[in-house]
């Protein structure tokens, strides 16, 4: 069970972010010396870029689940630590901690911390997470620097779902592991393919499809210490320092089918999991959509609002791996009016249109394409990258190639035609959404 942490803690990155937890309560105590520290305020703003304005850690900036590699290191807990006005705070936990970060203001923040600590880190030489002493100011400067913070690279991973997972030892000498969405991320944080393990889509649910869900409240067990979970978030944020736990047993989880399943044992749990799994496969199906021929399907299905839906999918095989059957296939004809794709109308729509929104993980990029066939990204109305573009005909369906400075924005979109809109039926890694009304 040394992977079951880290197989659902993937399953619930891809369905959620993570609220800083409220029971880790930072407490008042006048009764500890700190000494001033311009590392702690340096290492507090750093980590204020993992989550956002309300706490939530973003999946983008935490791949892999562990703030050793997300951040670059972890505080031993508790941890002592002064504000600017004097005043002394004990934080429990990392949940705390990020409290202390969203109160924090110009006039009121983090200045000073109780030496000696102790921090977790990873040494890249023993492949260990270890617990590292430091007892100055001195030793925190060189620890902040060896993080390298003004030096790191956004990494522009594309958001496919190919997970590799390598296997780290824990303070503890347990072996653990450590799975990010794919290879991209992984090397970022400095592994190569020399370090994956072959076994990684055994222990992996990249939540493409939400199989099943917990049942709440329930309870699991930390280093000995049952804590009772009464939401997702709470079991996040419960899980997302954390190298291994066990759940309470007996819970109970609903399967997407409505059923109500108790599960008693671990195993239940690695059944579920791989039953699971192999409903995402969909029996090799979805590796195999990519050299299917374009055969335009239109799919109709009530979403949660109780609103009906018809989407339409580039064939029926791609429909299928998103969880539809031929239940779900409705005439295109009759409820889409659709025409066919004109190379002057799709490329009039694509610069006419002027913005066209392309979602990943909750982050909106605009891709704005000109009439003399280049084309830029942006995000929060800052240039990421820029590129070309050009339509060609594959398999009778005009594809725009989108060539980009950055090969992680590169990608390849085909239309369907619903005159007067433009929809983007099929693209490599985005959800494409149209600027025009």
């Amino acid at each position: 069970m040394k992977n079951l942490k880290f197989t659902l803690f993937s399953l619930f990155m891809a369905l959620m972010v993570f609220t800083s937890c409220t029971n880790e309560e930072a407490v008042i105590d006048e009764q500890q010396t700190t000494e001033e520290s311009a590392s702690i305020t340096k290492s507090l703003n750093e980590l204020s870029q993992q989550f956002n304005q309300t706490g939530n850690f973003t999946t983008t900036n935490n791949p892999a689940g562990n703030i050793v590699f997300d951040f670059c290191f972890d505080f031993v807990y508790p941890l002592t630590l002064s504000y600017n006005n004097g005043s002394t705070v004990t934080v429990d936990g990392l949940g705390g901690l990020v409290n202390i970060i969203l109160g924090s203001n110009e006039n009121l923040f983090i200045n000073g911390i109780a030496f000696p600590f102790d921090v977790e880190t990873y040494s890249e030489n023993s492949n260990t997470i270890e617990i590292v002493t430091i007892n100055n100011e001195d030793e925190f400067v060189s620890l902040v620097e060896n993080c390298g913070f003004d030096d790191i690279e956004v990494c522009e991973c594309f958001e496919v779902f190919d997970p590799v997972c390598v296997e780290i030892t824990d303070p503890n000498g347990e072996i653990f592991t450590v799975t990010y969405p794919n290879a991209c991320y992984a090397e970022c944080d400095g592994f190569t393919e020399n370090d994956f393990v072959d076994t990684c889509e055994d222990d992996y649910y990249s939540g493409s499809t939400e199989c099943f869900t917990l049942n709440y409240p329930l309870s699991i067990i930390i280093n000995g210490d049952t804590v009772l979970i009464n939401s997702q978030e709470e079991l996040g944020n419960s899980l997302y320092d954390v190298y291994d736990f066990d759940f309470v047993y007996p819970f109970t989880v609903t399967l997407d089918n409505e059923e109500v399943i108790t599960i008693n044992t671990p195993e239940d749990i690695e059944t579920i999991l791989e039953d699971c799994y192999g409903d995402i496969d969909g029996g090799g199906e979805c590796e195999e959509c990519e050299n299917t021929p374009v055969d335009l399907v239109c799919i109709q299905y009530t979403n949660e609002a109780g609103e009906t839906v018809i989407e339409v999918f580039t064939n029926m095989c791609y429909a299928i791996c998103e969880g539809f059957t031929e239940n779900n296939v409705v005439n295109c004809e009759d409820d889409n009016n659709p025409s066919d794709c004109s190379e002057d109308a799709v490329a009039s729509a694509l610069v006419e249109c002027q913005i066209w929104f392309a979602t990943v993980n909750n982050q909106v990029y605009t891709y704005v394409f000109s009439s003399d066939g280049t084309v830029t990204v942006s995000l929060n109305n800052s240039a990421v990258t820029s590129g070309t573009w050009s339509l060609t005909n594959v398999n009778g369906t005009l594809t725009a190639i989108i060539i980009m400075d950055s090969e992680n924005f590169s990608d390849e979109w085909s239309f369907y035609c619903d005159t007067p809109i433009l929809i983007v039926v099929s693209s490599t890694f985005w959800n494409i959404e149209s600027g025009c009304d």
